[in-house]
């Protein structure tokens, strides 16, 4: 297959180094992919993930060609709007299987709105369209600011409407895949995210001079690093470990979990803020703990809870999202909740127990590789592809059709929508071998 695959590539980007890593297994395959930059801008001086495979963005490519060209467009889907500008683009000139690696893309829908220079009036209709009229108050309420966090994914998480301008979808977790076949057309399937393997040293039989705890990404409030501070703070024995924060952070953010830290008397946090792969290398190896937790749980998958597992290291996780569908043994899992008493005690047995790290960190790593890589990645990828190929007629004329009896002015309640659906599944059924 002639594979355009859609998606930010900058050094910078999660999703750009998973997506590296995916486009060589296609290529070795024999498959032909040309990578498609999605980022809003197109800044020579940004470095890119190292590839073999052409890279072009996607302002300097024709996209009307996309349909006539390719024989798969894959777009991948995140909720950061400068990092995926160009997929709206993208998903117009052709139909896309989508991946959609944050369920929760607000953000990328605020993007869009702002930088199109929509107003509340197009905000509100986007999310009455998607979700229908019930969904109003909520549209009002969040524009107001008088949503958090936790009910805007609860109501409003905007993966379908995304989801809807696809021609087939990839969930990387079963929790959000319902919502991806309630808006998508076409096929959607859940494939595990992938992760390439740092293959990092396996951790020593008993910590250092201290035992080390760290947590990797970007520190924003729903990493919940101010509650596990406050549980270690509140432990004698957790007390005398190292705390270890890898990755960016505001200028605010540091500063209130340094206060924080100092308030509940410990001194063990380091913080080291953004760092290259070399360093994130070094610090991984130096971890003996890997927390991970969230809440609200807004991303399809997680890459850094994927590290820790291959990392062979015991990682925390929540009971909720894709953390609460990891296998039970391979983990430690928190109440989705986040009670900083139930992070203490699973932090502490973990520290008591140098044997349980040992163990669970083994078999998480294997696990890992066996079920989180490339290949397995890919399989799932050509799987929906050959999905997507054989759906298309049926999703091309029923798009007519349904555009035709719109315009006679047939509702789609209308039981007439049924039976003409139905004949044309019927119709474009695969013949049986």
């Amino acid at each position: 297959m002639k594979i355009a695959w859609v998606t930010p590539f900058a050094l910078r980007s999660s999703i750009g180094r998973v997506s590296a890593e995916v486009t060589r297994v296609l290529a070795s395959r024999g498959h032909e992919v040309e990578i498609l930059r999605c980022e809003d801008e197109n800044d020579a001086s940004e470095p890119l993930h190292p590839t073999r495979l052409p890279v072009r963005h996607w302002r300097a490519y024709p996209l009307h060609d996309l349909k006539t060209e390719f024989d798969l467009v894959v777009v991948n889907i995140g909720d950061n709007y400068p990092f995926h500008a160009g997929i709206f683009h993208v998903l117009e000139a052709a139909s896309c299987l989508g991946v959609f690696h944050d369920f929760y893309i607000y953000n990328l829908f605020s993007g869009w709105l702002h930088f199109n220079h929509l107003d509340y009036r197009r905000h509100d209709a986007e999310i009455i369209a998607t979700y229908g009229p019930d969904r109003t108050e909520d549209a009002v309420a969040t524009r107001s600011g008088l949503r958090d966090i936790s009910q805007i994914a609860e109501r409003i998480p905007m993966a379908e409407w995304l989801a809807a301008r696809c021609g087939g979808a990839i969930a990387h977790a079963r929790f959000y895949a319902p919502r991806l076949e309630a808006a998508c057309p076409g096929p959607v399937s859940v494939q595990p995210l992938c992760c390439p393997d740092r293959a990092t040293p396996p951790p020593p039989p008993v910590a250092g001079d201290r035992l080390t705890l760290t947590t990797v990404g970007v520190m924003n409030a729903n990493k919940r690093v101010a509650d596990i501070i406050q549980a270690i703070g509140g432990s004698p024995r957790l007390r005398d470990c190292v705390y270890r924060l890898v990755g960016p952070i505001s200028p605010e953010e540091q500063a209130r979990l340094e206060a924080l830290a100092e308030e509940v008397g410990f001194a063990g946090l380091e913080i080291d803020g953004a760092v290259d792969d070399a360093q994130l290398d070094q610090r991984l190896a130096q971890a003996d703990i890997i927390c991970c937790l969230r809440k609200p749980v807004l991303e399809g998958a997680s890459g850094s809870a994927i590290e820790g597992m291959l990392s062979g290291r015991p990682t925390v996780v929540a009971r909720a999202g894709f953390y609460g569908e990891l296998p039970e043994d391979l983990v430690f899992k928190v109440d989705g909740a986040i009670d900083v008493a139930e992070i203490r005690a699973v932090l502490e047995r973990l520290a008591d127990d140098p044997e349980l790290r040992l163990r669970t960190g083994k078999a998480a790593r294997a696990w890992a590789l066996t079920t989180l890589n490339a290949e397995r990645y890919v399989d799932g990828v050509e799987a929906m592809a050959q999905a997507m190929i054989l759906n298309r007629p049926l999703l091309e004329i029923g798009r007519r059709i349904g555009g035709e009896l719109k315009a006679l002015g047939l509702d789609e309640t209308d039981p007439a929508a049924d039976r003409i659906g139905a004949t044309l599944q019927k119709l474009f059924a695969p013949l049986d071998a």
